[in-house]
């Protein structure tokens, strides 16, 4: 870190947020690359977006999967994940089932056509994933990886406690 420190410093109105050293800064930076190129790869080479992308690797974890499910596991909103699943049912990757006692809820898996899609587009991801972390050792790689998951944690918690707070304030 820089000297002083002024994105800390309160006090001073003219502080200056020193992007160099704000970790939400480069998470976004390269999650946004790493969406960004991935959307175009997958798109012209699969004609699915990152998105449907999203919801098939989060499918693959479970033999069967609820909408709510995939959002609560990938962090994307309803809306989006709804779009991405119909997509990817029209283009016959996946079928829905509904659930037996539910009024809307309903299950998807894996077409054979969208097990073997997914299968394609994981060797693609994982070579992604390989030039990323190039230069990396493998005891670097742990560190990250356990890194990102308190992270990821603590995003969830913090995402909560304001979603709370800002409740809170529309009602007052």
């Amino acid at each position: 870190m820089k000297g002083g420190n002024p994105q800390r410093d309160a006090g001073s109105a003219a502080a200056v947020l020193e992007l160099d050293d704000f970790v939400p800064y480069y998470v976004r930076a390269i999650a946004n690359r790493l969406a960004q190129a991935a959307s175009r790869l997958y798109t012209r080479k699969f004609g699915i977006g990152l998105t449907e992308w999203s919801c098939l690797s989060t499918l693959a974890k479970e033999e069967e999967i609820s909408a709510s499910r995939i959002c609560e596991m990938s962090g994307f909103d309803k809306g989006l994940i709804s779009r991405g699943l119909g997509s990817l049912e029209a283009k016959g990757f996946i079928q829905s089932r509904p659930v037996e006692d539910h009024n809307r809820k309903r299950l998807i898996r894996f077409t054979p056509a969208g097990r073997s899609l997914y299968v394609e587009i994981r060797e693609l991801a994982l070579i992604r994933e390989q030039r990323l972390l190039e230069g990396l050792s493998s005891q670097e790689r742990l560190a990250l990886l356990a890194s990102l998951r308190i992270m990821q944690r603590n995003a969830t918690n913090l995402a909560a406690e304001e979603a709370v707070a800002v409740e809170a304030s529309a009602d007052e």
